[in-house]
């Protein structure tokens, strides 16, 4: 997905981009946005002891989903069989859906902490607690030959106005 968002801007498809990944073409103009931190989440009266627990329950799934499950996983479950070894129990690219499967039951997902602060019923989900934590950081990119127009500028700082505070907890 990051590729996508290079090859957007590059070829002035979209004025800028996010990325997980920090591009080192000279073509790009790429300061830091934001970090945040990563959890594995599950429905509330869930509690997961090990790599068995995730694979009864299955993952719920979004475009950046077994990225960010593989980052916060490897860490959490050393020699785990990878991601893709989990049954599937659902997809969606709607945020605030993805959670609404969680807090039904229906699986566990790993997500940014935004979402789950964000989350409107956040009594039916849980995050997993004492976990090593997983910090993305977020890459603003736009082409570097020109600044962002006036109109892009002020969507970025709207969007770092109502950024959450994401550092680690503890």
């Amino acid at each position: 997905m990051t590729a996508e968002v290079f090859e957007a801007v590059l070829d002035n498809r979209a004025e800028l981009g996010l990325a997980t990944q920090r591009p080192e073409d000279p073509r790009l103009a790429v300061p830091l946005f934001t970090r945040e931190v990563l959890e594995l989440v599950v429905p509330a009266q869930e509690r997961v002891q090990g790599w068995d627990d995730l694979a009864r329950l299955g993952f719920i799934d979004h475009p950046d989903g077994h990225d960010m499950a593989t980052r916060l996983l490897s860490r959490c479950f050393p020699g785990n069989p990878g991601i893709r070894r989990l049954s599937r129990r659902g997809f969606t690219n709607q945020i605030g859906l993805i959670l609404a499967l969680v807090a039904e039951g229906l699986g566990f997902s790993v997500l940014p902490r935004f979402a789950g602060e964000a989350f409107a019923h956040a009594e039916a989900i849980r995050v997993v607690d004492d976990i090593p934590a997983v910090v993305d950081t977020l890459w603003l990119l736009h082409r570097a030959e020109w600044p962002l127009p006036a109109r892009a500028s002020r969507a970025v700082e709207w969007l770092k106005a109502r950024l959450v505070d994401t550092r680690p907890k503890g």
